[in-house]
């Protein structure tokens, strides 16, 4: 019986995957990825399919979820729970010591899970906790083993030019009436770095496997950034003194022409790219790398992220810009994405001798474009409510004082998130101390008229929390000057990181 384990968070409630290593008589290693065979029990055409492609993917809120299939199903039948034999597709995988695939198996089988692990008992374990090491002693060779093929994983997708942000995830704390009391960072440690490293193999086999197979299929790809976006990020991040290295981008200028308020016209140029831009994800790779540890990462991977285009599903293979993967595809969330379920079916499909009866191309392409759109819906209805949750919590804030990072600069003022508790809002224009202030769009800060003082992305203040509009879902904060200490002046050009208030910054990631 072997000892496979599947690592999850604390409040999961499905287990879509489980996983073991094992190191090889040739001293390679041996990886095994068995995800919950939902295709099993969801049939093409049943009802419970069609409601689970209409809804796409599971939807997770702060307190709650909604998934995309049956509690029996999703929690119980097809959940990997321990000690209970259940159904799984798995990828059996030869890893050499540079991460390389040196040879694939595929086949439906039936697991029995050795222990329901935490990522949290799993990074404890591996850091050398004795209580947890004595209760999980038959395992704890079986952890180290995957943490080194982990980072052997890792230091692969590095040498191929993977981007890795390590950027901090907002986790919202509860009370027992639901509640919002307050907004730490999400932890994350080698055991989550264990359970993404494996299940991207996992993909990157699945994909090629069924590409090389010559049928037709779903990609998750992931696309070039659009030279524009590019454009834009280069600006800011030459006021810091970076850049992403892609050499001078050729630009073509356009008048527009925009209305103001009181009806009179104002006439503006804008740059475009004038070509394809030639950037690989090395290029972020390296800038990621750079700015790692320094204070101006946090504003500058969220600008590099911010640059860059959404995933999405395609039975056109465009490979995988941001992982450096030249084939990807979804297959080791079936429980709660309807993609993985469909490249389930292509597997068994595969496996079973019978590749004319799988979905074909205007299907799979129907599929594709439905999932991608409740994908985006799902993430807007988790971000509309984590905002809503936000903005209730702020509301009995108001007139407190907040250290705050500017992210944007507009012409209607400043937008700011609060440190240590990743809530964002607005300093207008018009409420700027000392002076009357405008944009300046070419160098994207707003400039006082008389002092020539500037606010610019990047730099740290210390705000007021003025007003609350909960039906707009919006935040509205002052800056708060020490009055002790004059404001002073910037000088036209001066390094746009100068701390604008004199209180304490989070340090920026």
């Amino acid at each position: 019986m072997l000892d496979i384990v599947t690592i999850d968070g604390e409040t999961a409630r499905d287990f879509d995957d489980a996983v073991w290593v094992d190191r090889l008589a040739n001293g390679n290693y041996a990886l095994q990825v068995h995800i919950a065979d939902v295709s099993h029990y969801v049939l093409p055409g049943t009802a419970i399919d069609v409601e689970a492609r209409l809804r796409g993917t599971s939807v997770y809120f702060p307190d709650r979820a909604v998934p995309m299939l049956p509690y029996e199903l999703s929690t119980n039948i097809c959940s990997l729970v321990p000690q209970q034999e259940r159904l799984v597709l798995s990828a059996l995988l030869e890893i050499d010591h540079q991460g390389e695939l040196v040879a694939q198996e595929f086949c439906a089988g039936v697991i029995r899970s050795a222990e329901r692990m935490t990522y949290t008992n799993v990074h404890l374990l591996l850091e050398g906790d004795a209580g947890l090491r004595d209760r999980y002693r038959p395992l704890v060779e079986r952890f180290r083993l995957m943490q080194e093929l982990a980072l052997v994983l890792s230091r692969k997708r590095v040498r191929r030019g993977s981007i890795d942000f390590d950027l901090p995830e907002p986790l919202i704390e509860f009370d027992e009436w639901g509640a919002m009391t307050g907004v730490t960072r999400a932890p994350r440690n080698i055991a989550h770095r264990l359970i993404e490293e494996f299940m991207l193999s996992a993909n990157e086999a699945v994909a090629s496997h069924l590409e090389n197979a010559g049928i037709p299929s779903i990609y998750r790809i992931h696309e070039k950034p659009d030279p524009k976006r590019v454009l834009e990020f280069e600006e800011v991040a030459a006021h810091f003194g970076y850049s992403l290295g892609v050499g001078a981008i050729p630009v073509q200028r356009f008048g527009m022409t925009d209305r103001r308020r009181d009806g009179t016209k104002q006439r503006r140029e804008i740059e475009l790219p004038s070509r394809e831009l030639a950037i690989s994800s090395r290029h972020y790779q390296k800038l990621v790398a750079k700015i790692e540890g320094k204070p101006e990462e946090r504003i500058l991977s969220y600008l590099m992220l911010r640059s860059l285009r959404q995933a999405r599903y395609s039975t056109e293979n465009a490979g995988h810009f941001a992982l450096a993967a030249m084939t990807y595809t979804h297959f080791t969330s079936p429980i709660r994405r309807y993609p993985d379920l469909i490249i389930h079916r292509l597997l068994r499909g595969l496996l079973a001798g019978h590749p004319e009866r799988l979905p074909q191309d205007n299907e799979l392409a129907s599929i594709a474009g439905e999932c991608s759109e409740a994908e985006r819906r799902a993430a807007d209805a988790e971000r509309e409510l984590v905002e809503w949750k936000k903005v209730k919590f702020m509301a009995e804030r108001v007139g407190e004082e907040f250290d705050a990072l500017v992210i944007s600069t507009a012409k209607y003022g400043l937008f700011v998130e609060l440190a240590d508790l990743f809530v964002e809002g607005l300093v207008p224009i018009d409420t700027l101390p000392g002076d009357q202030y405008t944009y300046s769009e070419n160098v994207r800060r707003v400039v006082g008229k008389q002092t020539r003082r500037e606010f610019a992305i990047g730099d740290r203040v210390r705000v007021m929390l003025d007003r609350v509009d909960a039906n707009e879902r919006k935040l509205q904060f002052s800056i708060v000057e020490d009055e002790r200490k004059s404001p002073g002046a910037r000088r036209p050009g001066s390094h746009s990181r100068r701390r604008v208030s004199h209180g304490p910054g989070r340090r920026s990631r």
